[in-house]
């Protein structure tokens, strides 16, 4: 039996795909935006979500919405995600029509089943305590009676989150959920410095995670109750589905559709909105280089570690701690520059245009190299070596052409 079926009526997961993650540029393209970048590791953002959430959900139930111009990305990075759980956006317009649109196609499976909306470009390090909120936020949705979201408490003055006021317990959940539940007193948007250090000195105040659990059919009827036009054009794509003329109502209803987030349509309006605090489980939306430098302050790798001094739009520090004995892959770079030097221990640095004649450099403290974009090279450290690394932003460009331990 499946943890959905055991969970009783339909789960489901929604994973919005559609950012451009333009304040990360030009670590984050157009072509390639964040969620489709491997920042943290081997695995890119999006697949990052899609593991997470899969511990909870069958990747049968789960569902990504993205533009058309990501599809192929999709396909590339999730090869088992089933090609009908793609949910296609013509042309972005904020989160509520692209939930709208998710919920719209759910609800041809299950109405009353319940669906988690996440981004695909967060990061949570606590990964079973996250779980446990949204298993417990499932059962208070499949009331039908609330929207669930999840807020994070802060640990500093962000001008770039909105935030959640919530000071009073949800008596009805004691018997039905371990988690606190509080009732939302108001959503508020990105405040300025000072609201901000305001809010940091009271407990009933948390950054709005955007996640969201909530029934199908509950906020079908939420977004027809706060945004009437948005629900109108929702039924008018449903009456064409299987039509020949689907493609062309969707295109044009969608295109028609206001840019809005679904804090504003929908739950800055309703008052029947539930707060779960995650407490610290390691949150973070990435949104900017601060946040992104944050995360990636340390980072294990399987040859030691790594630790990032210095990150923006312009350039990267890093510090590389690499055990004796242990190799780096055999690798180049698309586009990234850096300059390494060797702070203490010894090292072999191999380069070369290609691997059949590989020069081999004897690096001693205080030496350093300059290593373009396509120059193949490896380091082998002899000693335990400290090693400063400054290049061009571009984190995820790298091209592995042999690993020693079998990353890809």
């Amino acid at each position: 039996m499946t943890q959905n079926s055991r969970m009783g009526r339909k789960l489901f997961t929604v994973i919005m795909a559609g950012g451009c993650g333009e304040r990360l540029r030009p670590l984050s393209t157009k072509e390639r935006p964040k969620q489709f970048l491997r920042l943290f590791g081997d695995r890119t953002m999006i697949q990052e979500t899609v593991d997470r959430i899969t511990r909870l959900v069958p990747l049968d139930d789960a569902y990504v919405v993205v533009g058309r111009e990501y599809v192929e990305l999709v396909q590339e990075q999730l090869p088992k995600l089933p090609q009908k759980n793609i949910i296609v956006e013509p042309v972005g317009r904020g989160t509520a029509p692209c939930i709208g649109l998710a919920a719209l196609a759910l609800s041809r499976i299950n109405s009353k089943g319940v669906m988690i909306v996440l981004p695909a470009d967060h990061v949570v390090k606590e990964k079973k305590r996250f779980l446990r909120l949204l298993a417990d936020a499932v059962v208070l949705a499949r009331e039908g009676t609330h929207l669930i979201t999840l807020g994070t408490p802060p640990n500093r003055p962000a001008t770039g989150y909105g935030y959640i006021q919530a000071s009073t317990s949800w008596s009805s959940h004691s018997s039905v959920v371990k988690s606190v539940v509080l009732q939302v007193d108001q959503f508020i948007e990105k405040p300025n410095r000072e609201t901000a250090e305001r809010f940091l000195c009271q407990e009933d105040y948390y950054w709005n995670s955007g996640i969201f659990v909530w029934r199908v059919d509950t906020i079908l009827h939420a977004i027809n109750q706060y945004m009437p036009n948005l629900y109108k054009g929702l039924m008018a794509i449903e009456e064409c589905t299987g039509t020949s003329g689907y493609e062309e109502i969707l295109n044009k209803i969608y295109g028609e559709q206001e840019t809005v987030s679904i804090d504003y349509g929908v739950m800055e309006k309703c008052n029947r909105v539930l707060v779960l605090p995650t407490g610290d489980i390691g949150w973070s939306d990435v949104g900017n280089w601060e946040t992104l430098k944050e995360v990636l302050k340390k980072v294990e790798k399987p040859w030691g570690f790594e630790e990032l001094w210095a990150l923006n739009s312009n350039y990267a520090g890093k510090i590389l701690h690499i055990r004796a004995g242990e190799s780096l892959s055999v690798q180049y770079h698309k586009v990234k520059e850096e300059t390494i030097l060797l702070q203490s221990g010894r090292l072999l640095l191999y380069v070369g245009k290609d691997t059949s004649a590989f020069q081999k450099i004897n690096m001693l403290p205080g030496m350093s190299f300059h290593i373009p974009s396509g120059l193949i090279h490896q380091m082998e450290a002899l000693e335990e070596c400290v090693l400063l690394e400054v290049s061009t932003p571009h984190l995820d460009d790298v091209v592995r052409l042999k690993d020693p331990y079998g990353r890809v």
